[in-house]
């Protein structure tokens, strides 16, 4: 990892899945409530590695492994899914609050580049009284770029907010988060996922965002 100091950060892209809100148990119960419309269930550590890589990973795993028809039990799923997230099981990220208020008390800034809709992340920010804290959310429809690693999103925000690649950085639990930012020559922030740990390339690794307040 580089030594760099968080303090000379100036803008902070989130990612939203993992790490702002604690979702990936839901989702893990969303497959296994599709799945065991079939009589099958699954690992939920497996489940986290493959979830690691993306969700429709660990779908297609199961379908694979199962003799299920992908699209069968991708409508299941989604059938799940969408009754989580039209109750908004999940929360956000302990101490995350903190963290956010803490760079907007600084002066400095909040974004979020995530692969979930644009309207399910503000239902989610609005339900914990966090959307305050950002600037934009960019999702997969409003503008439409190239999915993670790609650096489009990040590219977009750098040139509309002024950001430079030295006073930015992405957040995110996953790889295919911190090579959108390093993709886009920005700094990253890797949160480590307690049921599956990695050693990412990042610039700093996190356990949790205690440790984030000790080094804003």
């Amino acid at each position: 990892m580089a030594q760099k100091n968080m303090k000379d950060i100036q803008h902070f892209i989130w990612d939203f899945d993992g790490t702002l809100f604690d979702t990936y148990p839901v989702i893990i119960g969303d497959l296994r409530s599709a799945l065991q419309e079939y009589g099958k269930d699954l690992d939920p550590v497996k489940t986290m590695e493959l979830m690691l890589i993306n969700i429709p990973t660990a779908r297609d795993y199961y379908a694979d492994l199962y003799g299920i028809d992908r699209q069968e039990l991708d409508a299941a799923y989604q059938r799940h899914h969408k009754t989580s997230v039209e109750t908004m099981k999940s929360a956000p990220m302990e101490n995350v609050e903190k963290v956010l208020a803490a760079i907007c008390d600084s002066g400095r800034h909040n974004y979020i580049f995530t692969h979930r809709k644009v309207v399910e992340t503000d239902e989610y920010l609005g339900k914990y009284g966090l959307a305050h804290y950002f600037r934009e959310v960019v999702g997969p429809e409003s503008p439409r770029f190239a999915w993670k690693p790609a650096p489009d999103a990040v590219l977009y925000l750098m040139e509309r907010y002024g950001m430079t690649k030295e006073n930015a950085v992405m957040i995110g639990d996953r790889d295919c988060d911190l090579a959108s930012g390093r993709n886009a020559g920005v700094g990253s922030v890797h949160l480590i996922c307690p049921i599956w740990p990695e050693t990412l390339n990042c610039d700093w690794r996190l356990e949790d965002f205690a440790q984030m307040l000790e080094i804003l």
